[in-house]
């Protein structure tokens, strides 16, 4: 059985890109704000209850120091610290000074984290982000791998130019039990009964969405999702508009990917 959590979340939240973030979040507990560390502090000084989670919104590099960070640690030392990074933040690890010992899951990325991991959390599973602070990527990712994942059914059409990616595309979708047709920009047939589509977009020019818009056509009632390398906010909106039921970001992992597509397929089923 699935407990509420307790979370604390800290940032501008009102900006477009973590607004869907903010209000997944209260699925999975009660979510208490602050709109910034100042006031986060001033809530775990004056004997705010331990929170299961403290989830930190960052706009842009340095908006939250690792001062400030040290400081939420001291005051919360049990509580789990999760980076909500925005857009702005992504050339941080290259060359800025991302925080120490704190997950980064970009805006694009949260959706699907979020619901794999809390779920996790909430039902006493084991978790990534329940790992030590000190655990590595790789070591999250080993984690990841020993739960199960969902098994599909029917057809998963995989659009892409790039072999690598299709072949990684269909690999992943037939080890969980769909058929797959991988189709490259030369071949469009005629394709009845597809329970799902995969669109791999290498940019986010006119032609991609165009591209989108006739794929998602051919498929129709079947869902579509978009594969897009760190898509905008605005990216997302015109993806949506020209017919996409949802949007991954490139790189992307496969726990993403395939829980993406269990639940597109049910609430298409549905």
């Amino acid at each position: 059985m699935n407990r509420p959590l307790s979370i604390l979340l800290i940032g501008r939240t009102h900006r477009a890109e973590f607004r869907e973030a903010a209000a997944h979040l209260a699925h999975y507990g009660q979510v208490l704000t602050a709109c910034d560390t100042a006031e986060a502090e001033d809530l775990l000084a004056e004997g705010l209850p331990a929170a299961d989670l403290i989830v930190l919104a960052q706009s842009f590099p340095g908006e939250i120091s690792v001062r400030a960070l040290d400081c939420l640690r001291r005051l919360a030392p049990l509580s789990r610290i999760v980076g909500l990074m925005g857009s702005w933040c992504e050339g941080e690890v290259r060359s800025g000074e991302p925080w120490p010992a704190v997950i980064r899951v970009y805006w694009h990325q949260w959706r699907d984290r979020c619901a794999n991991e809390l779920a996790r959390l909430g039902s006493h599973r084991p978790a990534a982000w329940a790992l030590p602070a000190t655990a590595t990527e790789e070591e999250r990712l080993l984690l990841d791998s020993r739960e199960p994942l969902p098994t599909g059914t029917g057809l998963v059409v995989v659009r892409s130019a790039g072999f690598e990616m299709a072949d990684w595309l269909c690999d992943a979708c037939r080890r969980q039990g769909y058929a797959v047709l991988w189709l490259d920009q030369r071949r469009i047939p005629r394709i009845e009964g597809a329970t799902a589509g995969l669109l791999d977009l290498p940019d986010a020019g006119e032609e991609d969405f165009a591209e989108l818009q006739q794929f998602a056509a051919q498929l129709r009632p079947a869902p579509v999702l978009a594969l897009m390398h760190f898509p905008r906010t605005q990216d997302v909106r015109r993806a949506m508009q020209h017919g996409a039921a949802g949007v991954l970001s490139k790189p992307l992992q496969i726990e993403d990917l395939l829980g993406r597509l269990a639940y597109a397929c049910a609430e298409q089923a549905e």
